[in-house]
């Protein structure tokens, strides 16, 4: 019989070493492919972004074989060769290309979000970030954004600092470099650092339609947790949490970011009951995370009696912050669908 539990009922003690684990390619990339990438011929920049992305990798694994003074040097004088940022909007396979690219450069290497880096960096302060990441041959971080001034300084110096000691750098994105921070902070005063992230990268920009919408659009209804719950028990041993929405957000306020991941481990499907419209920035970018964390770790998360559309304000989505809500929303519809088409008879 299906266990329902409470999410409440996890512990949320901060563990320095929970950031570690997220420096690592998550469950749903693993195994990803430059040869499971299949471009949309109607939209010609992403055989092209496929292309770019494998000469990257190669320019990886030929220096990797160099000597530490050699990569310096060759660090020093092709810089601009050094990073690749993938530059979309959601759904177009940008986080599929960053993986793949992961998954053919040699080791030592690095997978994280944006997100998560800087939670890593605030979690073990600048230097012993530093040192966990120098010496790699790659870092990719997926959804690079800037959201506050500090940010923009830290992440700027960590990573120029790391690519003068040879670090390769892979980044996703739905905003252009020289675009980062507008809308959120006084992005104006920080071109200095804006721009030296700018100049690490070539960027490629992929076109194409959200695949999810596309391919998921159903998904966009509402849907009844209690009758999905129903469902689960019905054919299935699960481990599964329900919980009112509202509750649910009051506890990831417990919790250090960096320790979602743990949070949700035990359980196969996470439910939240009580669906409201979110009208609170904090509410909304702290759920984000969470829908970003249930997400890579193959754990569906479902949002019940409330249409995605209305999940954040009209407020929050024509807000500066108003792509990430998108890739939520994006996200949590392939995950209504994933949940639907594992158990017999749900399909909304």
């Amino acid at each position: 019989m299906t266990k329902i539990q409470s999410l409440r009922d996890r512990d949320t003690t901060f563990d320095i070493s929970a950031g570690l684990e997220l420096l690592r390619l998550p469950e749903r990339f693993k195994g990803t492919s430059f040869g499971s990438y299949i471009p949309n011929p109607n939209y010609p920049s992403q055989e092209l972004a496929l292309k770019k992305s494998i000469e990257f990798v190669t320019s990886i694994e030929k220096e990797s074989s160099r000597s530490p003074l050699r990569r310096r040097f060759s660090s020093d004088k092709r810089a601009s060769a050094r990073g690749i940022y993938l530059d979309g909007g959601f759904g177009v396979g940008k986080s599929h290309l960053l993986s793949s690219i992961y998954e053919r450069a040699p080791e030592p290497k690095a997978f994280a979000s944006f997100i998560d880096l800087v939670n890593v960096v605030g979690a073990f302060g600048f230097e012993r970030a530093y040192e966990t990441i120098r010496g790699l041959n790659l870092i990719c971080i997926d959804e690079f954004e800037l959201d506050d001034p500090a940010e923009t300084v830290l992440i700027a110096n960590l990573l120029n600092r790391a690519r003068r000691d040879g670090l390769f750098i892979a980044a996703t994105s739905n905003t252009l470099p020289e675009k980062l921070g507008d809308g959120r902070f006084a992005a104006q005063d920080f071109l200095r650092e804006i721009q030296s992230l700018r100049d690490a990268f070539e960027v490629i920009t992929i076109d194409g339609p959200d695949y999810r919408a596309t391919n998921f659009s159903t998904q966009i209804d509402a849907m009844d947790s209690t009758v999905l719950l129903e469902k689960i028990t019905s054919v299935s041993t699960l481990v599964t949490t329900l919980d009112p929405l509202e509750k649910l957000l009051g506890h990831l306020t417990k919790a250090h970011p960096i320790m979602f991941k743990r949070m949700i481990e035990p359980f196969d499907a996470i439910i939240a009951s009580d669906g409201w419209t979110i009208d609170s920035i904090s509410n909304g970018l702290r759920l984000v995370v969470f829908i970003d964390r249930c997400y890579e770790s193959m754990t569906p998360f479902v949002i019940g009696e409330i249409t995605l559309s209305d999940l954040f304000s009209e407020q929050l989505m024509a807000s500066g912050y108003r792509k990430k809500f998108g890739r939520a929303i994006s996200r949590l519809i392939q995950m209504r669908y994933e949940i639907g088409s594992a158990i017999d008879g749900i399909r909304q």
